[in-house]
């Protein structure tokens, strides 16, 4: 029998290297891949033992597939990163696992040998076999094809020679089958037809099923014939192997004519999900890449009910996903609480009630956006769960339950109505960020007109810097107060000392501008670098100085300079900015600006120096605040409508906190 050796394009070294990350399980999966992509009804892994040491000697893959024609070989195995199921002209290409052409090559995962055995019809059944050699993956032979008696096409893919010693019994039932569950029950439900045997039992996915649901939508639009489709939803308790979250558009026969990914895919909240349509409005769809969904449909009719499937689709999923994260964000708390990251709250009653606040507080967060959560490391939870917990303070930066607190010298009636409102956490929670963001508007117009109206007269130490002093979250919430008031570098220092690292032995400045006096000075955590990060700020009297100039430049870079060559200030992983902040800037001291966006004139190592107008931070901090109010205001008045009307939530409702525009 004549045979011919052909070499593919890549070296041995570069495929393992590309495929290095494949797992055994992973690595199988690409051959039943390939199976089912040459349009096999079932496939079975026949998997051989040794009974001694239970340890896998043999694997095989078997489908009854189209086979791989003979003619096509140069084409399905000499490239790498290709493949024939790639080309056009394969009706079902789109909806193909194996497009890449590397999945033959995984086998050296576990095997050091791998033979196809294949038969493929070309007028007649022909029969061939090709083999490779892990330790030479560059190369693969091929016999020459023969006419074959058997009786319909297919491959049986042959592992041998098994190199991995994790290959075993326990093997198959702990790893492999829970992967191919995973990898392949999506598939099941949008191609029921389709088998997938372990030895001689049926691959079972009904235990990756956390839900299910069956459904007839109708669409009916005015203008336009009604339409009926039939919804078959399903939600995953692992996540499907390399396989997002879609909507599958079938043909009422079953025919896969379209797929799409949700509006709830991949939001990081585990929340995994399949829905599968079928209707006769899809029989006649026309067979289209993913990305051309404008090109589904001739007529604006249909379109319209496409649309409106779609609308009311994800809206039945909203609906199904927000049990699911309430769920969600009590295992959550409960994993935070076992970390101790609430550690830093006291055990006072008042203290006790403002964890369970902030429990609350992050509860509904995580309902809103779960993914905030989901990639936090140890320290970055630490982090994010402080700043959440500032973010409820009041904006004098006291204590909010230290406040609350004070209430039991009230009236036994107003201390009866407290003690219910702390009860009604989601709808108090809400009400309270409301009044604390209408607080921060209102004293946001404050700083405006302090800056503005001239006729205020208004002085930069009694009430400008006053009210910074007191209101320094319009810098940053991720800040904690040092020092103000013209307090002089060498307090600043101590105090900065013992905030950061508890030290109270005291270190002496030594620099000619060490009498310099500061505005404000505030220390907080940045975020991105898990380090701290030090805000010095300088602010110039709005009635006397129209416009920063070269002067109050030089000012700031003085403060700089002592802060940067003194010792207790510096620390590789500290960051500092130091912010100048006027009325006006002239023409000359406009020149220092780099980025007029930002008011960037410095960047150096771990220092950034900023020249900003009073209009430029405050239109900032207005953008960010009102638009946080108008989110709560509505999450306010949907919860508003679904407690119970008892006095005590008619008195919340109606209180100072409430918006105006509420009828």
């Amino acid at each position: 029998m004549n045979s011919a050796t052909e070499s593919v394009e890549i070296t041995s070294k570069g495929i393992r290297k590309v495929l290095n990350k494949y797992t055994p399980q992973r690595a199988i999966a690409e051959y039943i891949w390939n199976g089912f992509d040459a349009h096999a009804s079932v496939v079975r892994v026949l998997i051989e033992s040794e009974t001694t040491y239970d340890s896998i000697v043999k694997v095989r893959v078997v489908d009854n597939g189209d086979g791989i024609v003979y003619d096509l070989l140069p084409v399905a195995f000499k490239k790498f990163y290709e493949s024939h199921k790639s080309a056009k002209g394969n009706v079902d290409s789109r909806f193909s696992r194996g497009k890449n052409g590397y999945g033959r090559f995984t086998f050296f995962k576990f095997a050091d040998n791998v033979v196809w055995n294949t038969v493929y019809k070309n007028d007649d059944l022909f029969k061939y076999s090709i083999d490779i050699n892990s330790q030479k993956l560059t190369d693969y032979h091929a016999s020459e094809p023969e006419i074959t008696s058997e009786t319909e096409t297919g491959t049986e893919v042959v592992f041998t020679n098994i190199n991995n010693d994790d290959l075993s019994t326990p093997w198959v039932k702990d790893k492999l089958i829970p992967y191919l569950r995973a990898e392949f029950a999506w598939y099941f439900k949008v191609y029921p037809e389709r088998k997938l045997y372990i030895d001689d039992e049926l691959l079972d996915c009904s235990s990756v099923i956390a839900d299910s649901e069956m459904f007839d939508l109708p669409i009916q639009l005015e203008d336009v014939d009604n339409e009926l489709f039939h919804v078959y939803y399903f939600q995953w308790n692992v996540k499907p192997q390399d396989e997002y979250s879609r909507f599958y558009f079938m043909s009422v026969n079953g025919d896969l004519k379209y797929q799409k990914t949700t509006l709830y895919n991949n939001k990081g909240d585990y929340f995994w999900h399949s829905v599968l349509i079928k209707s006769t409005f899809f029989n006649s769809l026309a067979d289209i890449e993913d990305d051309d969904e404008r090109n589904l449909f001739s007529s604006l009719p249909e379109r319209r009910v496409f649309k409106s499937l779609k609308d009311e689709l994800n809206d039945y999923l909203g609906k199904k996903r927000r049990p699911f994260l309430k769920a969600k964000a009590e295992v959550l708390i409960g994993d935070y609480e076992s970390e101790n990251l609430f550690s830093f709250i006291g055990k006072s009653p008042w203290e006790i009630e403002r964890k369970r606040y902030l429990q609350c507080f992050i509860k509904e967060l995580y309902e809103v956006e779960p993914a905030v959560f989901t990639k936090l490391n140890a320290a970055q939870k630490k982090i994010f769960i402080r700043l959440l917990d500032q973010v409820m303070d009041t904006d004098n930066n006291e204590n909010l339950f230290k406040i609350l607190g004070e209430l039991v010298e009230l009236e036994e009636e107003d201390k009866k109505t407290f003690a219910a409102i702390l009860q009604t956490t989601k709808l108090k929670n809400v009400i309270a960020t409301i009044q604390l963001i209408e607080d921060r508007l209102e004293t946001i117009k404050a700083l405006r007109l302090i800056n503005f109206d001239r006729t205020l007269k208004a002085g930069e130490v009694n009430h400008l810097q006053k009210l910074i002093e007191y209101h320094y979250w319009i810098f940053g919430e991720e800040y904690r107060y040092v020092c103000a008031e013209e307090v002089k570098f060498q307090e600043a220092l101590n105090r900065y000392r013992y905030i950061l690292h508890d030290v109270t032995e005291k270190e002496y400045v030594n620099h000619p501008d060490k009498y310099k006096e500061m505005d404000l000075f505030i220390t907080g955590q940045d975020f991105k670098n898990n380090s701290p990060s030090n805000l010095v700020v300088e602010i110039k009297n709005p009635t006397n100085v129209t416009n920063l100039n070269m002067d109050h430049y030089t000012q700031i870079n003085k403060y700089m300079n002592v802060i940067r060559n003194q010792k207790g200030f510096n620390d590789p992983n500290t960051y500092w900015t130091f912010l100048l902040i006027g009325l006006g800037i002239d023409d000359v001291a406009e020149q220092q600006i780099k980025d007029p966006k930002s008011g960037l004139c410095i960047e150096k190592d771990n220092y950034r120096l900023y020249m900003k107008t009073w209009a430029q931070v405050l239109n900032e901090t207005d953008a960010r605040h009102k638009y946080l109010k108008e989110k709560l205001e509505s999450v306010r008045d949907d919860l508003s409508t679904i407690d119970n009307a008892d006095n005590m939530v008619e008195r919340v409702i109606n209180n100072t906190a409430a918006a105006k525009d509420v009828v």
